[in-house]
């Protein structure tokens, strides 16, 4: 029992807290979680109801006085309309049920780009592969070409001349050799850098899934649309 009491002054307590920072000059407010309230022609309960406005619409406030607000509907039922309601019942922070909305569009957003890095490490995995590929062909040729001057050596007349075209072939296989080293190292340096990436978007859509999650809670506790004013 005196934990339910605790639980329904921390309520009361948070509704001062926004009731405090509604704003007093024309500027951007929301109709405060789970209620549906009166837009009214003036200041008053006797004035005439203009429209119903539903938890989590925007409204412009115009002008306060004696604990109402003027207000311009900015979206949803009676957008357009201009009139007053209970200055409690605006907040200046954006509605759970929108918090939730806008999460879920980031982690899509988020799942999306991890979907483009497993096709970017797929393309990785391909470059990679040809680049093995690559270097076992040189290798074979340049088994080819020891084999082949070896041969030459032994039976050419014209020895130094050989020798000439062996050190070319040599130099030109070193050359390559050397490119593929170098592409290796950057194949390596973009797959290093691609697991770092996809750590930090896994950790990223794991952080918003559980904020989510922890946000939508929230609003299933709220209590259900009551009418007000």
């Amino acid at each position: 029992m005196i934990r339910h009491w605790t639980w329904v002054f921390a309520i009361l307590l948070l509704a001062m807290a926004e009731v405090a920072l509604v704003p007093r000059s024309a500027m951007g407010a929301y109709v405060t979680d789970s209620f549906k309230i009166t837009l009214r022609s003036g200041p008053s309960t006797s004035h005439k109801i203009l429209a119903m406005l539903e938890s989590g619409q925007a409204v412009r406030v115009l002008q306060t006085q004696e604990g109402w607000s003027e207000v311009q509907v900015q979206d949803g039922p009676g957008a357009g309309k201009t009139g007053w309601v209970l200055s409690r019942f605006l907040i200046n922070r954006l509605p759970w049920e929108k918090q939730v909305q806008k999460l879920q569009e980031e982690n899509s957003t988020l799942k999306a780009n991890l979907a483009g890095s497993a096709s970017e490490w797929d393309r990785l995995q391909s470059r990679e592969k040809e680049l093995t590929e690559a270097l076992e062909k040189t290798t074979q040729e340049l088994e080819a070409l020891q084999k082949k001057y070896a041969e030459l050596k032994e039976g050419a007349a014209d020895y130094l001349r050989l020798k000439e075209e062996h050190e070319k072939l040599q130099q030109a296989l070193a050359e390559s050799q050397a490119t593929l080293k170098k592409l290796a190292n950057e194949n390596e340096t973009l797959r290093f850098s691609h697991n770092i990436k996809w750590f930090a978007t896994g950790a990223l859509v794991l952080l918003c899934g559980w904020i989510i999650g922890l946000l939508m809670g929230r609003a299933r506790k709220k209590r259900r649309p009551t009418y007000f004013g």
